[in-house]
């Protein structure tokens, strides 16, 4: 799992003013929680007194409180009460724990999971990556929205929306058409974001969908567009000219093995609400076969060299992603799995105020594995 980078933490409407909620990222706990200007912050749900998780206390004003000894913390992390001391003793300044950077973007938190100085973290997505979206419902496109938890490495479930000739083999209503061939494609890579484009024959739709996709409408168009700010994917499906529809999905690491998929689709057909439980399954169908297929995968971390897997022309973009991946690693942002976790102490990811001020903080900085020169594929 690699840190310096932005993941999504869920819904913002989902997180409520004045109620602490847990978020659980990279194999660590974290509490998020609205200040009362509507701010969200990010916090490391691991109180330093004594260990307890902020996440279960309350929120007291803009800040939340330990549900053990009533210590409370603000949004930048600060310990701004502790009860046993009294209000005339000093708060000492070991009494911290680590902020994160948060944003909020087409209706999902954003928390940038490192400890880089703003000026050097990557950016959030341009608004180009979603231009459909209105926060207020209004445009063209209708919306629906969910979560899937894959029992899966986040690189393995990446590696799968990534795939364009899988669906031939894992998808009841996309493949098994006579001709599966994956044309050589080109992969537009700027280090950041990267983007693919194909177009496969059609295959017959099943119920309400049949109605205005016919079995002889020409070949469908996709595009598949990932940004490594959030791990997103942007998946466009033209099945007819004038007809589209995407399903944007954010891939969170909860840990080593598993990951959420915190999914919106937007489909300009079939607009009126009646339509959104059936989209909701249909694109739940999909996330299901995938996942009876990857939890078999092995081994179940994709390898770290290309070569200990046959790639072909279909696989391109997968290549991309994970040389990608190999970039954070060699500059040393992959967390160390193997000392994630100990009987007698708790490590958490470093933040921004870490890096600035790197003393005086009770609980050290997770591991990550040392930095690396590229190996040759």
């Amino acid at each position: 799992m690699i840190v310096n980078t932005w993941y999504i933490a869920g819904f913002a409407d989902e997180l409520v003013a004045g109620t602490p909620k847990a978020v659980r990222m990279l194999g660590h706990d974290f509490v998020l929680f609205r200040d009362s200007a509507g701010k969200v912050h990010c916090l490391s749900d691991v109180c330093i007194h004594r260990g307890g998780s902020l996440c279960r206390g309350k929120q007291v004003d803009n800040s939340v409180m330990c549900p053990y000894h009533g210590w409370r913390f603000d949004g930048a992390g600060a310990c701004v009460d502790i009860p046993s001391i009294g209000k005339d003793i000093p708060i000492p300044k070991r009494a911290r724990i680590d902020s994160y950077p948060v944003a909020e973007q087409w209706g999902w938190i954003w928390v940038f999971l490192g400890d880089l100085p703003e000026a050097e973290r990557p950016a959030l997505p341009g608004m180009d990556f979603m231009p459909e979206w209105d926060a207020n419902g209004a445009g063209a496109y209708r919306f629906t929205r969910g979560t899937f938890l894959f029992d899966v490495n986040w690189m393995r479930a990446i590696d799968n929306v990534l795939d364009p000739a899988h669906p031939f083999h894992v998808h009841s209503e996309f493949g098994h058409v006579e001709d599966q061939r994956i044309k050589g494609y080109p992969v537009e890579d700027d280090g950041v974001k990267t983007l693919s484009r194909h177009s496969f024959k059609s295959t017959p739709k099943q119920g309400n969908w049949r109605q205005v996709m016919n079995d002889d409408r020409p070949p469908t168009k996709n595009s598949l567009q990932f940004h490594m700010s959030g791990l997103i994917l942007r998946n466009d499906i033209h099945p007819n000219p004038g007809m589209h529809h995407f399903v944007f999905s954010a891939y969170l690491p909860i840990d080593q093995n598993k990951t959420l998929n915190i999914w919106m689709h937007g489909r300009n057909f079939f607009t009126e609400p009646k339509y959104d439980a059936d989209t909701i399954k249909r694109t739940l169908v999909v996330f299901e076969e995938d996942t009876r297929v990857l939890q078999y995968v092995k081994p179940a971390q994709s390898p770290r060299r290309l070569t200990h897997e046959l790639f072909l022309e279909a696989d391109a973009h997968i290549a991309a992603f994970r040389r990608q991946v190999r970039a954070f690693e060699e500059k040393g942002w992959m967390l160390d799995p193997r000392a994630a976790s100990f009987n007698d102490e708790v490590r958490v990811i470093p933040s921004p105020s870490r890096r600035a001020d790197p003393k005086n903080w009770v609980l050290d900085p997770a591991i990550t594995k040392p930095a690396r020169i590229a190996a040759a594929e």
